[in-house]
């Protein structure tokens, strides 16, 4: 069993970076170097002031275009995880605390990487709905020419592991093994000491499902992310931000320790944090 699940991933995976190339070869021609694995960050060409006055001009205007460089991202999530469709009051949510960093970097040729992370430390209601939930995630991304009323688009590309142990049974755990290829983007637009965003992601992959000692097996995942927020320039790249953050799993989550039901999931709340250089 070992053997095979093994072997399972590294064609998920490969397959994976087998269409992440096919795809990215269609932009060697409108983004240079778009399909080299790791393109060189040159730091003394980005002219980092991190206390400068903010920049208070429409993108795209007056010669002022999106940030470029290193980025970095950390938010304070509250979330709302639903329960189990065999918990009391199924149709009903608990609250959890966690947190989520976003790191990565764009060049000046419109293209870069994103790597981003989240960690739910909870809900923790024994015996109704209890558990974590960590995601771990590698973008390819790039920025298109500039849209209608200074608006940008972002989009991406990339794989996702995810995992969420259910620990509301106090007899046996559930811990799910998510390996999701996905796409989606970022649109976003600036506006005085104000940029406005969004964030889409739609993913789909393989689950792979361990009820303790009893039973193992897989299933098959999709759903998706998405988020809406402002963020608030104090400097010219120091913001502080807030958004509303979902994430949603159709099918294929196991939940219930005693039986092999594929359920779906929905984790949804604000997220608050701070943004340079981005």
């Amino acid at each position: 069993m070992l053997s095979y699940r093994k072997t399972l991933w590294a064609l998920v995976i490969v397959a994976n970076l087998a269409a992440a190339s096919g795809v990215q070869a269609q932009y060697e021609t409108v983004f240079p170097a778009a399909n080299q694995p790791f393109t060189d960050v040159n730091l003394e060409n980005y002219d980092f002031q991190w206390f400068a006055p903010p920049i208070t001009e429409q993108y795209g205007q007056d010669t002022i275009d999106p940030n470029t460089g290193i980025f970095f991202e950390y938010h304070r999530l509250f979330m709302n995880v639903s329960r189990s469709d065999v918990a009391p009051g199924p149709y009903d949510g608990d609250a959890t605390y966690g947190n989520r960093i976003d790191v990565g970097y764009m060049t000046e040729d419109n293209h870069g990487w994103l790597i981003s992370g989240w960690r739910l430390d909870g809900p923790a209601y024994n015996g109704v709905n209890r558990g974590d939930f960590n995601s771990i995630e590698l973008d390819r991304t790039w920025r298109l020419p500039q849209f209608h009323q200074g608006f940008y688009i972002e989009p991406l590309m990339g794989l996702r592991y995810a995992q969420f142990n259910d620990k509301t049974s106090t007899v046996n755990f559930v811990q799910n093994n998510m390996l999701l290829g996905q796409l989606g983007g970022r649109i976003f637009s600036h506006r005085g000491q104000w940029t406005l965003e969004g964030t889409v992601r739609a993913f789909g992959g393989q689950n792979w499902i361990f009820r303790g000692d009893q039973d193992s097996y897989s299933a098959g995942v999709a759903g998706g992310e998405f988020s809406l927020g402002a963020a608030y320039h104090i400097t010219r790249e120091i913001s502080i931000d807030v958004a509303w953050e979902t994430m949603y799993i159709g099918t294929g989550v196991g939940r219930d320790p005693f039986f092999n039901n594929d359920e779906d999931m929905t984790m949804t709340g604000v997220a608050f944090g701070f943004t340079l250089n981005r």
